[in-house]
């Protein structure tokens, strides 16, 4: 197959490397590949940082709404294997490797090894002496999908919080998704 390949088809491939943390890199150079919508919702958490919390629930509620919209697409799959497709396509973006370290009906606990997010956004803080703080924001997606099966089951909701990140100088971004008491 690769020998039908053009030239520049076959070089641009050979120059392609996913990294053991889930980074997506050409020659060198880190690339993510996403949808607009995806890349539209990711690129609002640079005005979140410039104008602090100001717009974080216009932010927070258009990825939530993303996250309900994926679930109730995948509906019929049920809420473990939707948010298995949701981390694998964020990976397979290139935004780096998930890891679904507990899935039980009170508590989620995720990770992401090599941020995309929290390693640039990170870079940044330490560039302009800024005070690092978490940044990553799938974790609304991902409670979006989870509160969209509790409501279907009358169950309470889930609220997340990350408790490491990348940005933060933690060797990695953990979120814990909680229900509600």
């Amino acid at each position: 197959m690769a020998e039908e390949l053009p030239r520049d088809i076959k070089r641009f491939i050979d120059g392609i490397e996913i990294t053991e943390d889930g980074a997506l890199m050409f020659k060198g150079h880190r690339f993510v590949f996403v949808p607009g919508v995806l890349l539209s919702i990711s690129l609002m958490g640079a005005l979140i940082e410039r104008f602090s919390g100001m717009l974080n629930p216009v932010a927070r509620r258009a990825l939530v709404n993303y996250g309900r919209k994926l679930a109730e697409e995948m509906e019929n799959l049920g809420a473990r294997s939707v948010l298995d497709h949701y981390l694998s396509l964020e990976h397979l973006m290139g935004f780096g490797k998930n890891e679904l370290v507990e899935f039980s009906d009170s508590q989620v606990v995720y990770r992401i090894h090599g941020s995309l997010y929290g390693e640039e956004t990170g870079a940044y803080f330490k560039m302009k002496g800024i005070e690092p703080t978490a940044v990553c924001a799938s974790r609304y997606i991902v409670e979006g999908i989870l509160n969209y099966f509790a409501e279907k089951e009358g169950k309470p909701l889930f609220t997340s919080d990350e408790v490491k990140c990348k940005a933060k100088g933690d060797k990695y971004c953990e979120f814990v998704l909680k229900r509600a008491c």
